[in-house]
């Protein structure tokens, strides 16, 4: 059985693919592989090299799946990978979905 935050983190890569269009297996993502390009770590294999357009869309749609609010400091700083999306969403959930994160 999978924990929550399991079951997040596969959420999360099914509708990145899915609003993005990628034509990737979301079980292929790593958890830790960042998502946008321009990484300082090196530009680690596995990441998806995202764009801004698509970080909006990203929350466009973690806000209609998820019923929660996300604030525009939160993308800056918590956008990193599958771990760090899935932990936002979580704290968010938990928080009762409707509190703006960071403002």
């Amino acid at each position: 059985m999978q924990s929550g935050i399991e079951e997040l983190k596969d959420g999360l890569k099914a509708m990145i693919v899915d609003r993005l269009r990628l034509s990737i297996d979301p079980a292929t993502i790593p958890d830790g592989a960042p998502l946008f390009g321009g990484d300082s770590q090196g530009g680690e294999a596995g990441g998806l090299g995202l764009d801004s357009v698509e970080a909006l869309e990203i929350v466009v749609g973690i806000e209609e799946k998820w019923g929660v609010i996300i604030a525009d400091d939160s993308v800056a700083k918590e956008f990193r990978s599958i771990n760090t999306l899935a932990a936002l969403v979580s704290r968010l959930i938990s928080e009762g979905g409707r509190k703006a994160a960071g403002a």
